[in-house]
Parts: C-alpha cells; structure tokens; sequence
C-alpha cells in the first residue's frame, strides 16, 4: 500500500486523553521512560480510523491499537486479538475466534461486540477509513457477533489471504460507541497526553493481556528536521532518533556512543505519477522516465549505500522467487525517443513532496538531475504535510512510500477506486489477475503475482528505484531494539529498557 490516504497512515487511541505538553527539559528521563524524536505533524489525530495519517500516527497506534493479525519483525502474520479464522468452502465466509481474557485500557472487556462495531465503523464509506481499502470486499450486511468470542463475517467475493489483511496497522480494534473522539484500545500502552505538532506520551497498561513492556512510559517528541532530530540525540534530550537521513545516522554513529539499528527490508520510496493527466496518462511517458533513473546513483547518493536497487514493481511476497524480469538501467537514448513519440520531447514537471521521511526530498532531487539529461525539467515542490493529504491524488507527480507487504499493497494502492490510489492507475489486466490472487489458495499464488510485477514494470504508476534500510541511531543505554522487515522497529518494544 502506500503511504497516504489509502493506508498508509494509522493511528491511535486513547483512553484518558489529556491537552498539554510543552517541549520537555534537557534533564534525563528516567529509565524506565524511553524518549523518541519524530516528524512534526500539527494536523495530527488520536482517532485511528482518520483518512490522512503520518508516521507519527501510525507509530503511536502500534502502542495503543492492536488488530486481530499483527506482523512479527520478520514479516510473518501472527495471532493477536484473534487466535484462528475459518472460511467455508469458496472463501466467501469466514469465522473469527477471538482471545479471551483481552481487556480494553479502560479496564472494560474486549468481545465479538466490539469487534463487530470496530469492522463495522472501518467498513462504512462514510467515515473514509484508510483500512477500508483493505475490507471492501466485506459484506456490511454480513458482520455478526455469534457469541461473545466469536464473529462470522461474509463476502461479497471469495478472498483467500483473510488472515494477513488483518495485521494491518489501519484495521484496529476500538471499544464499541468510543470512536472518533476518544477511541480506546487494548495495546500495552494508553494515552496520557497529547499535544498535536509537539509531544505525545503514553504510559504502560498493566492491564495488558501479554508480554508486558519493561518501559514505563514513552514520550514522542516531535521535532520541525531531520537535523533537529539529530541534534536532539546528541544532546541526550531523546534516546531515539527515529527519522534521520541515511547521511545524518552515518555521521552520529560513534558520537557519544550512539549506536545504529539497520532495519533492512521491502521499505521502499517511490515517485507516483498520476496517470488520470497528461502526459502521465501515456504509459511512453512512464516507461521514458523510468529509462532515466540511475538506480545505483540513487542508492549510493540518496541512501548512502543503506538500500538495494529494485526494478519498478512492489517487493516479491515470500516464499516467491523474484519474477524473471530484466533489471532497468539508464538509458537516455531510448528515453527521448518514446518522449518523442509522445510529443513530450519538452517535458517540464514538478514532483510534490513533504520532505516528511528520509530520503524523500533527495529522491526527488537526484531524479531531477537524471531527468535533465534527456532535457526534461524537473522541479521539486516540498509542502506541508496537511496541504499533501488534502490534496492526495490530485498531484501529478508526488513522493509516496511503502512499507507494507505485497498483497495489502496492491488492495490499498494498485487497484481503482482506492483511498491509497494516488496515481489512480487502473490496468485492467493487473485487475483481472488481482482477482484471481485473492481468490486462489496460497501454493497458486506466486505465478500470478509474478505476472502482476510484469504489469507494473511494463505500464504501472510508479518509479521505485530501490528498497531503502530505515536507519534509527540510538543511544547505547537503549538495550532490546530488534530491525523490523518492514521498517518498524519501534513497533516492537516489550523487551527495550534504557539505561
């Protein structure tokens, strides 16, 4: 999927939600406090199934919110507020069986009601849930609570990968009734305060149904850069960095004795371009300025060496072997000529971006400078994040991002009528052999994806030059990080302690 409207965004909760929180003092936290820098979002939300979410979000939601499946670090669907699901013949039925003994943050039981009005609420097109891509396929007429732990859901079509769509950091499980305005969850931490654009803290729930964190509380500390983010850890007022540019985490490492964490993986950056508007509306257009890009460039240049170089189409799902594709690699004479033959031989565009994570900017900057070498002019236009939600899916050329495995992306970006769809690409054949994906048991699978990556690399929407490693410098007092494959590490904290 991808990184906005669609689900790439995320979320949070709350149970006691309080207003305040001013930037926190230089003196040390305790150790059982760990202090995070993020990116700024001042038009952030503690409502979970809000349609425009930032990382932020989706990084305080993985400590508040749980989901029926989560993903472990090394990408594999696991068991949460779910302990098995059963479909009937076709797969166009499914029994859910809930955990018992699960309780909300608010002490409250957690049951199939629950349960029913949390897939309810993110199934009704009304709230524009960005999970909602990922369930339409959902009967809202067909979700019953059967008895206090078990849930029967139909589908208007058969759709076999039921279990991995639910580890969704989008698809979370609220206390009926409490959602939007102060939705509550049953993750190992709750709420405590909230100050939109500056801070969040929340503090452990020793309620909690599992492994509970050794951490007592956790501060998200936002901050304006990359550079302040830096400057933050080096002068000990966060234990974490968590959004740095590979070029910044190289030169901390050794500094202070802070430490690198090197989450390598299938996150990846890429340009979106927007295939509802000229020029980007011919696939000559597409196939020209992927001809341009010097993938190595942009790993050594843009990554500092910290990624691989991928090939136009989203990661291979595992256990699949990669598609016999020939890897793409410059070739600006061919480029001009489909420009040509598209009348674009004096192509000028602007690529948006909100510069939010690393990479972003410099992505679109080296592009930029690889695209001049065929005469296209390229400009780089940076936004403030609410301007870029609002207006997701109108930009004709925009920096998006993917940290999600293939099947959610290609239900939350790759097909039509999508929140996630900002290049609102719609490939009838890529459709069909969808179709056949989701309906096919898990050992047909990979055939159709591999010819699902032939679709993308030919005529799809997007330029991904490369898999990019999400670097977190840390002080050496933070013990217990793991690398996450889908490069959210700070998703799994139970057993981290600082100091």
């Amino acid at each position: 999927m991808s990184r906005r409207a669609r689900w790439l965004p995320t979320l949070l909760l709350g149970a006691a939600l309080l207003a305040g929180c001013g930037r926190p003092d230089d003196a040390a936290a305790g150790g059982d406090t760990l202090r995070v820098s993020v990116s700024a979002d001042a038009g952030e939300s503690l409502n979970p199934y809000v349609g425009t979410q930032s990382p932020i979000q989706e990084l305080r939601s993985s400590l508040l919110f749980e989901g029926l499946t989560s993903l472990d670090p090394a990408g594999k669907t696991e068991w949460r507020l779910a302990t098995g699901m059963t479909p009937n013949a076709d797969r166009t039925q499914w029994t859910i069986t809930l955990r018992p003994g699960v309780k909300f943050t608010d002490g409250t039981e957690f049951t199939a009601a629950d349960a029913v009005s949390s897939i309810k609420y993110l199934r009704d097109p009304a709230h524009a849930a960005q999970g909602l891509a990922l369930i339409q396929m959902i009967d809202p007429a067909a979700i019953e609570a059967v008895d206090k732990l078990t849930v029967r859901i139909g589908l208007t079509e058969p759709f076999g990968p039921f279990k991995d769509i639910w580890a969704s950091v989008l698809l979370p499980m609220t206390k009926t009734g409490s959602a939007p305005a102060k939705p509550v969850g049953t993750g190992p931490f709750a709420v405590k305060s909230f100050a939109p654009g500056r801070q969040s803290t929340v503090d452990r729930f020793d309620g909690y149904w599992g492994k509970k964190p050794k951490l007592r509380t956790v501060e998200l500390i936002e901050y304006q850069s990359q550079q302040a983010q830096a400057n933050a850890l080096l002068s000990g007022r966060v234990d974490i960095a968590s959004n740095t540019t590979p070029t910044i985490a190289k030169s901390l490492v050794g500094r202070g004795g802070i430490q690198l964490l090197d989450s390598k993986g299938n996150f990846s950056l890429r340009i979106g371009l927007n295939t509802a508007t000229a020029p980007f509306s011919d696939v000559r257009v597409r196939q020209a300025l992927r001809l341009l890009v010097d993938r190595q460039q942009i790993v050594s240049n843009v990554f500092s060496g910290y990624a691989r170089i991928a090939n136009d189409y989203e990661t291979t799902a595992p256990p699949c072997a990669p598609p016999d594709i020939p890897q793409r690699a410059p070739d600006v004479a061919a480029a001009k000529r489909l420009l040509a033959e598209a009348g674009q031989s004096n192509l000028a565009f602007a690529i948006t971006t909100d510069g939010l994570l690393p990479g972003m900017s410099e992505l679109a900057q080296v592009f930029a400078q690889n695209a001049a070498q065929a005469g296209v002019k390229v400009t780089v236009n940076v936004v403030p994040t609410p301007e870029l939600l609002a207006k997701w899916g109108q930009w004709p050329a925009f920096i998006d991002y993917n940290p999600v495995p293939y099947l959610p992306s290609v239900l939350g970006s790759l097909l039509p009528d999508r929140i996630g769809n900002g290049s609102h690409w719609n490939e009838p054949a890529f459709v069909r052999l969808a179709g056949k994906l989701f309906s096919s048991p898990e050992q047909d699978q990979c055939p159709l994806m591999n010819q699902m990556h032939h679709i993308e690399y030919t005529s799809g929407p997007n330029i991904t030059p490369a898999f990019s490693d999400v670097l977190m410098p840390h002080r050496a007092a933070v013990r217990g990080l793991v690398p996450d494959v889908n490069g959210r590490p700070l998703s799994f904290l139970t057993d981290v302690t600082v100091g």
